[in-house]
């Protein structure tokens, strides 16, 4: 009888109900865990009944011997998001508004619970929403600003939950937080861009960039109360009322003052990233593409209760082999309320990485190996093949310029300025090899390539003996990726990611051989099975290698690399007709042209009159290197001063003025860096006299002198004090702020080894 009376408890039976009956019927599913989160057993409502057959679970004996029904945890949610039935754990089933009741056991063996509540089941029914919009990015052509399409995006489109949903959710810790943080606002963290997106010419004007470069005035400080008005000045005023709201340290007050002006709220939340997690639950209902035209368009579903659905959206692409976040400003501040339906959501993309080049019909005609760009920026018709001796600009310390490039880069500062012609930094970090292929592309005839290199010279240019091995991708193998339609649960058209691997493979009598592929992923010799797949990258513009210069063997240096291709049947492919090697040109990188002959190995005739070559080769120089900073105590007649723990720097030692001599190192193993020093004068400002920038292999622009590593300049007194000298008899204190910048460049980004160093001192008579 006692294990019968077990056995009867493994079968719950829940009674089902609504504090306001539905005008339209619901499908509802319900999930039972137990009390460690663990999903038991899920069941579809039948009748406003549920009923949960806990014999079945393969742990029912134990269960038998430990069911306390206050253990378990029962959720209920509609159908109507197909995706809740794939729903495994608590985390997921916190997105579909799920109705947990507290459940009691009667004496009849069944389940009570109470009705699910009206203020619920109202946002259990969806209606449909069609959003559009467009992803654009200014690009500079000149003196000409264009605003181009992107492409090829990745557009996240996400609903922000009702905040009357889940405001009781919230911690009473971090309701508590809110009076402080909105009536004494003292500590606001930063805003990541874009917020706002600012126009092009002022990311890119020159003086703006300047700007950016002007020492830290350790000095300038503001009174708390100073502080508390700048920052409350810039956002709504609350007004008297929800002011003593928040005061009032009653946390249902505050609750209930946040609800009733969320609106007023979200340019206060949007400064507090720590906020956005606890007020701003973001549910993503679909992903889509852009065309050609930047364009997207897509029907989400959003709660038919209450207002339009508040929309937010986030941006990725692809670059250099993955999909990298490039918009996701803050939620409160981005987000589109009560968003109308239909109407475009426009954004402007501001990551220097992402490129202007959508079109259509692009793909490249023929048996084409077009040798682009170093990682998608840094064309290879600019790195210089020949050696050349020349100082930087404006100094006069020469250097050899073989295998450097005068591109910019993303992250390069304001004192770093790339001029055509101007061959001045190396390459370091880890670079790409960006090629495209032509559309006869792969045949039997050309079907492999394979890129190897060698050491030529180390560091210094001092030749080294070296052979030919092949480049080891990251990872250890090169994959191509592409998107693909599915229908979801729902009967939802979304995007899926798949790849295929393009090598290494030994094929015949060559090892390390990599596939050309096709113009579309369901071509030989991959023939993927997934509807309508599209390349990541397009094969006329793709990642073909990807290195880790680091793990060269020969160090930093000069290297030469070589591309090699191959048949079907993995022989290596000689006398090649010439015009097979395309290179950007010179002058317009948007256009082809036969490779020269220094790009080429053994080629015969020329570039116009025809000829054949066995491959494609370059020289690169690649530079790794640290700097490093140092800023010295204050020479006083050519002496260290002597300085107690006050800090003080006496001019007049002795009741006579001194010769003051400002110091500091600014060095790079192999001078590939720039650096940019700057003192400023208590809260006055800078003191252009005593600022310097330059290349560290000479002396500065500012009048310092280099010796040993060392940057030098004498002043006077007088010189350093400016309005505060006093005739002799003022004092001032002084901060010195030292960056030091790599040149380096993966091809896109300037690779970051920087080194830096803050001082002070203070001059008294």
């Amino acid at each position: 009888m006692e294990e019968s009376e077990k056995n009867r408890n493994l079968m719950l039976k829940i009674q089902l109900s609504y504090e306001q009956e539905p005008q339209s019927e619901l499908n509802l599913i319900g999930f039972l865990f137990n009390c460690k989160g663990i999903l038991l057993q899920r069941q579809f409502v039948k009748n406003n009944e549920l009923e949960f057959n806990l014999k079945t679970l393969q742990n029912s004996k134990y269960i038998r011997n430990n069911l306390e029904i206050d253990q378990l945890r029962l959720f209920v949610a509609p159908t109507t998001d197909k995706r809740i039935l794939s729903v495994t754990n608590l985390q997921e089933m916190a997105n579909y508004k799920a109705y947990e009741p507290i459940m009691a056991m009667n004496n009849e063996g069944m389940v009570s619970v109470m009705p699910i509540p009206d203020v619920l089941s109202r946002y259990w029914f969806t209606c449909k929403c069609r959003v559009t919009g467009k992803v654009s990015k200014w690009f500079n052509g000149g003196n000409v600003w264009e605003d181009k399409a992107v492409c090829r995006a990745r557009v996240h489109i996400c609903e922000i939950d009702r905040i009357t949903y889940w405001i009781h959710k919230i911690p009473d810790y971090i309701i508590a937080k809110i009076p402080d943080a909105i009536l004494r606002p003292e500590r606001v963290k930063r805003i990541p861009i874009p917020i706002p997106d600012p126009p092009p010419f002022e990311r890119f004007n020159p003086s703006v960039l300047a700007l950016q470069q002007q020492p830290v005035n350790m000095f300038k400080t503001n009174s708390l109360e100073e502080k508390r008005q700048q920052i409350s000045s810039k956002l709504p005023d609350l007004g008297n009322e929800i002011k003593q709201q928040l005061a009032t340290g009653n946390l249902n007050i505050i609750r209930d003052a946040i609800v009733n002006n969320y609106a007023l709220f979200h340019p206060w939340f949007c400064l507090w990233p720590w906020w956005w997690p606890y007020f701003y639950r973001c549910k993503e209902l679909a992903v889509v593409k852009t065309n050609a035209q930047g364009r997207f368009d897509t029907t989400i579903t959003y709660p038919c209760f209450g207002d339009k659905p508040d929309i937010y959206i986030w941006v990725e692409y692809f670059i250099n082999g993955e999909w990298t976040t490039v918009y996701k400003p803050p939620i409160p501040c981005n987000t589109h309320w009560n968003y109308t339906c239909g109407t475009d959501i426009n954004i402007h993309i501001t990551d220097p990485r992402v490129p202007g080049d959508c079109c259509c019909d692009c793909p490249i005609g023929g048996e084409l190996v077009f040798i682009r760009t170093i990682s998608a920026r840094t064309s290879v018709h600019h790195i210089k093949q020949t050696s050349e001796l020349l100082p930087p600009t404006g100094q006069t310390v020469p250097y050899d310029r073989i295998g450097l490039t005068d591109a910019n880069a993303s992250g390069d500062v304001g004192i770093m300025t790339a001029t055509v012609g101007d061959y001045k930094r190396p390459f370091g970090g880890s670079p790409s090899f960006y090629m495209g292929f032509g559309s006869d592309l792969p045949n039997s005839n050309i079907y492999y390539y394979r890129w190897s290199y060698r050491q030529v010279a180390n560091a210094d240019l001092t030749s080294v003996g070296d052979s030919f091995k092949p480049v080891e991708p990251i990872g250890g193998e090169m994959r191509k990726g592409y998107d693909f339609e599915y229908q979801d649960t729902n009967n939802d058209t979304q995007i899926g990611a798949n790849s295929v691997k393009l090598g290494p493979f030994t094929i015949g009598p060559n090892n390390d051989l990599y596939r050309i592929p096709p113009q579309n992923p369901s071509q030989p010799p991959f023939n993927v099975p997934e509807t309508k797949p599209l390349w990541h990258e397009q094969t006329y513009n793709m990642n073909t290698m990807r290195f880790d210069s680091t793990k060269f063997t020969g160090g930093d240096g000069l290297y030469e690399f070589k591309l090699e291709l191959f048949d079907q049947a993995g022989n290596l492919l000689s006398n090649i007709p010439r015009s097979t090697f395309k290179v950007p040109q010179y002058d317009n990188a948007a256009l082809s042209e036969n490779a020269p002959n220094i790009l080429l190995e053994d080629p015969t005739g020329g570039p116009i009159t025809g000829g054949t070559a066995d491959a494609f080769k370059i020289l690169m120089r690649f530079d790794n290197e640290s700097c490093d900073a140092d800023i010295f105590t204050i020479n006083v007649n050519g002496a260290p001063a002597s300085l107690d723990c006050c800090g003080f720097v006496s001019y007049k030692p002795g009741g006579v003025e001194a010769d003051i001599e400002i110091t500091f190192e600014a060095t790079h193993p192999n001078n590939f860096a720039v650096f940019s020093f700057g003192v400023v004068k208590g809260t006055c400002g800078s003191v252009p006299i005593a600022n310097a920038h330059g290349m560290v292999i000479d002396d500065a622009f500012g009048g310092y002198t280099l010796s040993g590593g060392i940057y030098s300049k004498h002043f006077t007194p007088s010189e350093l004090l400016g309005e505060c000298y006093n005739n002799g008899e003022g004092k001032a204190a002084f901060g010195q702020s030292l960056r030091i910048y790599t040149m380096a460049t993966d091809g896109y980004s300037r690779v970051n080894r920087d080194a830096g160093k803050n001082a002070a001192f203070a001059l008294e008579p």
